[in-house]
């Protein structure tokens, strides 16, 4: 009995580490076919499949770094390369299995994006959540496949991020509870043609981010209730979290940031006596990222 957990994800020469969520989909269709007029099936076939593994991982120093830099607005292409999301081994009566006994879904390529970032005050760390769409060599090769008798590269820990302060045309606001990064990368994937059953390029069709703060503080968006304000820029921020103490002092913070958009406050809620909360999204052009940043 194999029982399996969590481990890195490598990502050709990239590795990801603190994964802490992994979800993985074929999308399978299948033909099942008759006699004539038939009503009792006669043969079943795959028509066609493209898998997609969501992979969410706290590691987002590594992730924000992927494609020198520009993965939160352009994701991260890996060819003829070794991609392998590993699972790890339970050992009986002990921790996890030693040597080559662990299990892994693998392929050689994959077009991984970025769907969500999320940091709360009140979270552990802040996380980033990934799709993984695997990529066939010919439309008829498998493009990723379950493998078993791995060995397990070095397990380490990088960094953790927690919320930090957010500024909006230059001003701080007060009492942010949380924030969401909206990437909002749409992918899509050519029409298969020649009788090819797996996808083989995965394309971006539109981006549209969005950055959604959530404020206790009422004067945070007094005044602006359901009106489009400009936005001349933006920057929202996460704190990286220190071993034996709180945050760093270093420049190694991570900064999200807009140059230009509309900032919206769309919803102020209230719930018998808790503390009410006010959105604030941002729609802005084009969302860069900075891994190497102060706190202001």
């Amino acid at each position: 009995m194999a029982v399996f957990t969590l481990a890195d994800f490598i990502f050709g020469a990239a590795t990801i580490r603190q994964i802490t969520a992994v979800d993985h989909r074929t999308n399978q269709t299948h033909r099942k076919a008759m006699t004539s007029g038939g009503g009792v099936i006669q043969q079943v076939s795959g028509k066609d499949a493209g898998e997609v593994t969501q992979i969410t991982s706290g590691d987002l120093a590594a992730l924000l770094a992927l494609n020198a830099g520009s993965f939160i607005s352009a994701g991260s292409l890996a060819t003829a390369t070794t991609i392998t999301v590993a699972l790890k081994a339970r050992a009986n009566g002990g921790a996890f299995a030693a040597g080559s006994n662990h299990d892994a879904i693998t392929g050689a390529a994959a077009f991984l994006v970025p769907t969500l970032i999320e940091a709360t005050q009140d979270g552990d760390f802040a996380t980033c959540q990934t799709d993984l769409h695997w990529l066939s060599s010919d439309g008829l090769t498998k493009a990723a496949d379950d493998a078993t008798g791995q060995a397990l590269g070095g397990q380490a820990f990088n960094a953790e991020f927690a919320l930090g302060p957010v500024y909006i045309n230059s001003s701080l606001i007060a009492g942010v509870q949380s924030f969401r990064v909206t990437p909002g990368l749409e992918i899509v994937k050519p029409p298969l043609g020649s009788g090819a059953v797996w996808p083989t390029r995965a394309m971006i069709k539109s981006i549209m981010p969005t950055l959604e703060i959530t404020v206790n503080d009422f004067a945070a968006v007094a005044g602006s209730v359901g009106d489009w304000t400009a936005m001349t820029s933006a920057n929202a921020y996460l704190r990286r979290r220190a071993d034996s103490g709180v945050y760093s002092s270093s420049s190694d913070n991570i900064r999200f940031t807009f140059a230009a958009g509309l900032a919206d406050v769309g919803s102020v809620s209230v719930s018998n006596n808790d503390d009410g909360t006010g959105t604030i999204t941002l729609h802005g052009k084009t969302l860069t990222t900075s891994t190497a940043v102060a706190i202001p």
